[in-house]
């Protein structure tokens, strides 16, 4: 098929459903989605390139529009959750050896990634860079368990209402939840920036907390 704009790492997953879903158009789509891709590099926000570690939602944002437009939104919300889980099932044995409710590597892990990107964040916008990156706050309701953060002026969200693809983020914002459940933890989240909050917020604790009980009806979004 030959080397294609969209990264491989996303790419490969959208090309094995064409595959088993769509064979007699996946020429066609793919180099749609290749052309596609190109397009949307162009609406990039300042995000300060590959030293932002958040870039690679981008990579994720953009790839599902690019093959969502290329089949003329076949490859849609519904075929991202069966693409996504494709793309995790190398690492569902994870389960077997890390437990969200016996051990903290699970938010040790959430903090190494976000504790950095705060502090990147902080070093970069007192230099006028990142300026459409996620804002972000550490644990702001000071929870005692688990890991706990808000991401605030979400430029996915943005781009999603500026260029008409509302209907199409929730799909993987839900994707958040996904691996979290691999390693019997939940992400207990009550509102996203996509469907009307202020921010997204994020609680990330063991699958046999107590506390979920009380969030036992809430919508996994």
């Amino acid at each position: 098929m030959g080397k294609r704009s969209y990264p491989r790492s996303w790419g490969k997953w959208f090309e094995k459903y064409c595959d088993v879903y769509l064979p007699d158009r996946k020429e066609e789509i793919c180099a749609k989605a290749d052309r596609r891709y190109t397009e949307l590099l162009t609406q990039m926000p300042d995000m300060g390139g590959r030293e932002n570690g958040m870039i690679k939602n981008f990579d994720t944002w953009f790839t599902m529009v690019a093959f969502y437009d290329a089949s003329d939104h076949v490859i849609d919300g519904e075929a991202f959750q069966i693409i996504y889980n494709w793309s995790i099932d190398g690492i569902r044995f994870l389960g077997k050896i890390i437990d969200g409710n016996k051990s903290k590597l699970v938010y040790k892990l959430f903090a190494k990634v976000y504790d950095k990107y705060e502090k990147d964040l902080r070093e970069h916008r007192a230099k006028g860079e990142w300026t459409d990156s996620w804002d972000v706050e550490i644990n702001p309701e000071h929870r005692t368990e688990g890991y706990s953060f808000h991401l605030i002026g979400c430029p996915i969200a943005k781009h999603a209402k500026k260029y008409g693809y509302e209907e199409l983020l929730p799909y993987l914002c839900r994707t958040d939840h996904i691996l979290t459940e691999v390693l019997h933890a939940r992400l207990i989240r009550t509102k996203t920036e996509i469907l009307g909050g202020d921010c997204c917020d994020y609680w990330y604790i063991g699958d046999k907390n107590p506390a979920l009980e009380q969030y036992k009806d809430l919508e996994r979004i």
